[in-house]
């Protein structure tokens, strides 16, 4: 019986996959590359992969990227060419810089950076105007743009385990007072 439940759900979820199931989460870069254009959804997570993986833009459907808990630690250009993403979870990797071309993921809601080692948030974040859920926490951000006042639909903002001086605090909070944001104690610090 055991064995005819274990059959019944594989074929089931073959099924789903064949016919292009939205909610279907490929975890494997092999399989998804077997049929791309029924890839929506592509969890990558403790994948020990090193490098952002190449020829992701052949997804043309993909919706969500989870690459979390990898050693990521460059972001390249062709980021930009995921336009279509509404979630992109970086979180537990080693990034450093952001790209310009993310301001391409003009679809983008939820952006999860949180546990790397981003030093700077550039101009061009303020160009995500769908972006609801910005997770920045345990990064190494001292200084942000005005630029993030553009981000009219930020709902989260999380921004706690970093050393933000109370004047950068007070400024982001004068810059998004429609947004929850969440900050670790003052620092005292003069960045």
């Amino acid at each position: 019986m055991r064995i005819l439940l274990i059959l019944f759900f594989l074929s089931f979820q073959i099924a789903a996959q064949e016919a292009g199931d939205v909610d279907y989460i490929f975890t494997s870069l092999q399989k998804a590359n077997e049929r791309p254009e029924v890839v929506y959804h592509l969890n990558l997570s403790k994948s020990k992969i090193k490098m952002f993986p190449v020829g992701l833009e052949k997804f043309k459907n993909l919706k969500t990227l989870d690459l979390s808990k990898n050693k990521i630690s460059l972001l390249p250009a062709e980021i930009g060419k995921l336009n279509g993403l509404e979630e992109l979870i970086l979180s537990r990797n080693k990034i450093v810089i952001l790209p310009p071309q993310i301001a391409k993921l003009k679809q983008l809601e939820i952006l999860d950076l949180s546990r790397n080692d981003v030093k700077v948030i550039p101009k061009e974040i303020g160009e995500l105007v769908a972006l609801e859920k910005f997770n920045l926490w345990s990064n190494n951000v001292h200084q942000v743009n005005e630029a993030i006042s553009k981000l009219v639909n930020l709902k989260e903002l999380e921004l706690q385990g970093m050393l933000i001086s109370d004047e950068m605090k007070q400024k982001i909070a004068e810059w998004l007072p429609n947004t929850e944001i969440q900050f670790s104690g003052g620092c005292g610090c003069g960045f």
